[in-house]
């Protein structure tokens, strides 16, 4: 673990509490992990972007689970796994099951919209991807640095786009969260997000995955690992997963939408 701080400590718990019976675990901050202790343990869990990044510095032949890490093409990068048995499960939920929301919510034809920057253009990919084999149309703004972010969505925003907000701290941050989705709002475009906190805030409806989501999928891994020695896949998504919807934003934009239960079962 990176830090000891209430969402690791959280996540750690249920993971734990969802290991195979009989598993030894031992908990180690980032900072202390030497080839030592990698050697002495058949499985190293990472836990968290800063414990993934330190740990991707040891070179060794064992299992190692980069869990609780965001997927975006820096982290990518910045953490490979060629030639090792190395395994990435993700916060996020994959681009597949936002486009399926989409669908869901405006069979009629929209166009849906996402944002990116040069950063995180892996991403825009793999939503363009998505789009054309879902028959959907697809439109790419790109960000640059220094530019007002919510102006330069309005102007290239039109009354049938969707906006598909997935993480990117670039863009929705702080700073710019507030105006994208009052400029957004305004200009009649709804926003399908990645977390709670953004439907609250004026998102339209969010997709997402809570910490016991990802630590049931974590634990899942470490169980067939145990079991198998090896998987051949690779990088992972929780199979779970929650439906927000903003009813204040719906009502006012006109938009009817079924029930978070009955999207989850349409989309699953």
């Amino acid at each position: 673990m990176s830090d000891h701080g209430e969402i690791q400590q959280n996540f750690y718990s249920k993971l734990k509490n969802k290991l195979t019976k009989n598993t030894s675990v031992t908990q180690i901050n980032s900072s202390d992990i030497t080839k030592e202790i990698i050697s002495q343990h058949n499985l190293i869990i990472s836990i968290g972007y800063k414990s993934a990044k330190v740990m991707a510095k040891h070179k060794t032949k064992n299992n190692v689970i980069y869990t609780l890490i965001p997927d975006n093409g820096s982290l990518r990068l910045s953490i490979p796994c060629e030639k090792t048995a190395c395994y990435k499960i993700y916060i996020n939920q994959p681009v597949s099951r936002y486009v399926q929301l989409f669908k869901n919510l405006f069979p009629k034809g929209k166009t849906l919209v996402f944002a990116t920057t040069k950063e995180n253009s892996i991403k825009s990919q793999q939503v363009k991807t998505a789009s054309k084999n879902n028959s959907l149309i697809f439109k790419d703004i790109r960000i640059h640095k220094n530019n007002n972010i919510s102006r330069t969505l309005i102007k290239k925003l039109n009354n049938n786009d969707v906006l598909l907000a997935l993480p990117n701290p670039d863009i929705y941050n702080a700073n710019h969260a507030k105006s994208i989705i009052l400029s957004t709002y305004h200009a009649n475009v709804p926003i399908i997000a990645y977390s709670k906190s953004f439907a609250k805030a004026g998102a339209l409806i969010s997709l997402y995955s809570s910490i016991d989501n990802i630590a049931e999928k974590t634990a899942n891994i470490v169980n067939a690992i145990i079991t198998d020695g090896s998987l051949q896949q690779k990088e992972y998504y929780p199979d779970d997963f929650t439906i927000e919807i903003n009813s204040a934003v719906a009502r006012s934009l006109n938009i009817n939408i079924d029930s978070e239960n009955m999207l989850k079962r349409k989309i699953k």
